[in-house]
């Protein structure tokens, strides 16, 4: 009886040391993915790794290719690359009030469905969307880069890759 009882201390010990290191690993607010109550529908300020993105579950570092959606209710999604966006809006449909992104040029967030995007860009998932503010030639118009995303015509494709990254 006494041998059992020791054993069965030592494993409530193993046990309680393991629960103990799994919550010490884990940051005290843990991930995050949404940020709730946004009733202005506007962009919220965020400073790098403080979101995680909501399709790829990597850190939001570069604001530049930074990406919000706002619903309805004021929930916003964060996103690193405006490819993740366009990957999250086809399995997740409810009202979307806004889609927002940073732009290279301005370095503001706009409306992502009145940006232009280069095809080229050295954004962080490397599809090669970045968006802009002012139109210039060999840009796309945001339809255009959601079809192309979905279709996957984008640097992910060797193919594409070759002929957008090809030197004349």
């Amino acid at each position: 009886m006494k041998k059992i009882l020791i054993n069965l201390l030592t494993f409530m010990i193993v046990v309680a040391i393991i629960i103990i290191l799994f919550l010490s690993l884990g940051s005290e607010e843990g991930a995050r993915y949404v940020y709730k109550g946004n009733k202005t529908h506007q962009a919220v300020r965020i400073k790098p790794k403080e979101y995680q993105c909501s399709e790829c579950n990597m850190d939001v570092e570069k604001l530049e290719y930074a990406a919000q959606v706002i619903t309805e209710n004021g929930d916003t999604y964060f996103f690193d690359d405006i490819g993740c966006v366009v990957l999250w809006l086809e399995n997740h449909k409810f009202p979307v009030i806004t889609i927002l992104t940073q732009t290279l040029d301005s370095h503001k967030w706009i409306d992502a469905k009145k940006a232009w995007y280069s095809r080229i860009a050295h954004d962080p998932m490397g599809y090669g969307f970045a968006a802009v503010e002012v139109k210039k030639e060999g840009l796309v118009n945001y339809d255009e880069m959601r079809t192309l995303m979905l279709q996957g015509k984008n640097l992910h494709d060797p193919f594409v890759k070759k002929k957008l990254l090809a030197e004349p």
